[in-house]
């Protein structure tokens, strides 16, 4: 029954990638691999007992007030090897005036398809709000010559909030040395608009992953002990592809790690994608410094925006925290963790 529902999960995920459509926004975490069960559910368990994770992200401080938060629990069930996770998230703008609540429940099982490769599919089932205070809003009609506000605007008070479900599916493949995956997100396209408005559903998004890992110093059996091999030196190269039916946005980078420091770099932007003249190839140049501190891991990154904007966005900072609680007895079945950065 389990590996029919694995075959499901998968062939679901694949063909809502091929006959995505939407419009609007999404957020996105610069650190994507420390919002795990953001990017995907499948990564509810990806830690040998249970872990508590804590982002925050301030985007473009000299444009506005946009910030994200998420607090996240998951946690491994080694009897029915699976995962489990609950997700809350917060995205506000314009000092709140506009906003986005979600509370996701993940779920997710792993099982091997040859001897070094795992596949773990995952699915998450969304509870939204989106919320927005009309009067802190600023419209165009409001302002007189002069750049100052003397007019009542005339544009429709929408809704005060708007409640709606929604669904995520993915499904990650891993090694000890590589891994890949597909999410899509937002796949019942909700309806989603604080107008009275049918034509508007939530964005559907579909994010493709990966990455290789290079590993300095004696080889080591990731499931062996409460260790795992990400603790040894190496390098990690990873890429993140998200795409919508009007826009698309590509990440590339790597990671090093040695003990307790990470520092990581990556370019957010399609270089070689053809664009209209007022709108950049390349969006921001990321860095990162993390640390460890034995079973908690701090770190901090900082946009670079790059393009015409690079002088009047202030960039983004974003800070992300997991906490690992290691399991008080090592169980008897092998569990494999996904072979990407831990922050």
């Amino acid at each position: 029954m389990k590996k029919l529902l694995i075959y499901i999960i998968t062939i679901v995920t694949l063909i809502a990638a091929r006959t995505h459509t939407a419009e609007g926004q999404i957020i996105q975490f610069s650190q994507y691999f420390a919002a795990p069960l953001y990017l995907a559910p499948s990564y509810a368990g990806d830690c040998f007992g249970s872990r508590v994770s804590l982002n925050y992200r301030n985007q473009w401080p000299e444009v506005g007030t946009f910030n994200t938060y998420a607090l996240a629990y998951d946690q491994f069930l080694p009897k029915i090897k699976s995962g489990v996770g609950l997700m809350v998230l917060r995205d506000e703008a314009g000092d709140g005036a506009l906003a986005l609540t979600t509370i996701d429940i993940c779920y997710s099982w792993e099982t091997n398809i040859t001897r070094d490769w795992v596949i773990k599919p995952g699915i998450g089932v969304k509870y939204n709000q989106r919320s927005v205070d009309f009067e802190k809003l600023k419209f165009g009609d409001m302002y007189n010559e002069l750049g100052e506000i003397a007019n009542a605007t005339t544009e429709t008070e929408p809704m005060t909030r708007k409640p709606f479900l929604d669904m995520q599916v993915s499904c990650v493949a891993t090694s000890d040395k590589y891994f890949g995956g597909i999410s899509v997100d937002h796949l019942l396209r909700p309806k989603a608009s604080l107008y009275d408005d049918d034509s508007y559903h939530e964005n559907m998004k579909v994010s493709v992953f990966g990455g290789a890992t290079i590993y300095v110093g004696a080889p080591q059996t990731a499931t062996r002990g409460r260790q795992s091999k990400g603790d040894m030196q190496h390098v990690r190269f990873t890429l993140l592809y998200d795409f919508t039916k009007q826009s698309d946005n590509l990440s590339l980078g790597c990671y090093w790690h040695k003990d307790p420091f990470t520092l990581g770099c990556w370019l957010r932007g399609i270089p070689v994608a053809v664009r209209a003249e007022s709108y950049s190839n390349l969006d921001a140049l990321t860095v990162l410094l993390g640390y460890k501190i034995f079973n908690l891991h701090i770190g901090y990154s900082y946009d670079f925006t790059i393009g015409h904007l690079l002088s009047s966005t202030g960039g983004s900072h974003e800070l992300s925290v997991q906490y690992e609680f290691q399991p008080k007895a090592r169980s008897k079945k092998r569990h494999s963790v996904i072979a990407c950065p831990r922050l």
